[in-house]
């Protein structure tokens, strides 16, 4: 059987995707949920899933809050690391930011620390590490910190598993036959944004984003990860969902 390593992201952050991530937990695609320790509703994610010995649970490590009228800000008091917030004391909505407003990597690895330490807490078993909105893009020299912490922390790296899915979440069986039918390679990765459609999803959005459109994107992918065919599906293509603590690195791929 070839693999795809399959992933919701974003749990914790609303009810919303609480419901939808823990819905298509046990529809039995979904075999990966990355938490968001700064997340509103963390409580309640772990009474939904944190007894699932078979998902593999991430840490969403976050430095950002992209919504104009939802936000969050760090785990680890705010004078322990100032240069990730904004005035208002919330983390600033767009990575791209900490180009005009450098952060200290020292209080980055603090709010790691500090994020990672909220999720065992909570009782999840983290085995894996990856980024809301991948910061470490626009911070010189993030990159290799969060490598080496990642390795000290004995944890899987996500870097080492991109290969998308082409074409992101289908909007149906046919158009996921339809791609799987043309998969040629041995390992691929699935992202999801998996939430229930709700006035709380349509309060997220900013300039970029439609929070009514963005409720409505992702009440969709909920829609279709929770179908209860797609495992037979895929072994009907020779592929099959896998944890990243089953996956092969690209490297060895």
């Amino acid at each position: 059987m070839r693999r795809i390593i399959t992933r919701a992201d974003d749990y914790a952050s609303s009810r919303s995707a609480n419901a939808a991530i823990a819905r298509s937990v046990d529809a039995g695609f979904i075999k990966n949920v990355s938490i968001m320790a700064p997340g509103p509703f963390l409580a309640e994610a772990a009474q939904l899933l944190a007894h699932r010995k078979d998902i593999c649970f991430g840490f969403h490590m976050t430095l950002n809050a992209e919504w104009d009228n939802v936000r969050w800000g760090p785990v680890a008091a705010k004078e322990q690391v100032p240069s990730l917030v904004d005035r208002a004391g919330y983390f600033y909505q767009d990575p791209i930011l900490f180009r005009d407003h450098p952060p200290s990597l020292q209080e980055i690895i603090v709010e790691c620390e500090a994020q990672l330490g909220k999720l065992t807490a909570t009782g999840f078993k983290i085995s894996y590490m990856d980024s809301h909105m991948l910061p470490e893009r626009f911070i010189p020299g993030l990159q290799e910190e969060l490598d080496r912490w990642i390795e000290a922390k004995g944890l899987i790296n996500h870097r080492d598993y991109y290969n998308f899915f082409p074409g992101g979440v289908p909007d149906g069986a046919d158009s996921f036959e339809r791609v799987l039918g043309g998969l040629t390679e041995d390992q691929y990765f699935f992202l999801s944004h998996p939430a229930l459609y709700s006035e709380e999803m349509v309060q997220c959005g900013n300039a970029q984003v439609d929070g009514e459109q963005l409720a409505r994107g992702r009440n969709e992918e909920a829609s279709f990860l929770a179908r209860e065919d797609l495992n037979e599906i895929c072994e009907r293509w020779g592929f099959r969902a896998i944890r990243y603590d089953e996956a092969v690195p690209l490297s060895g791929v």
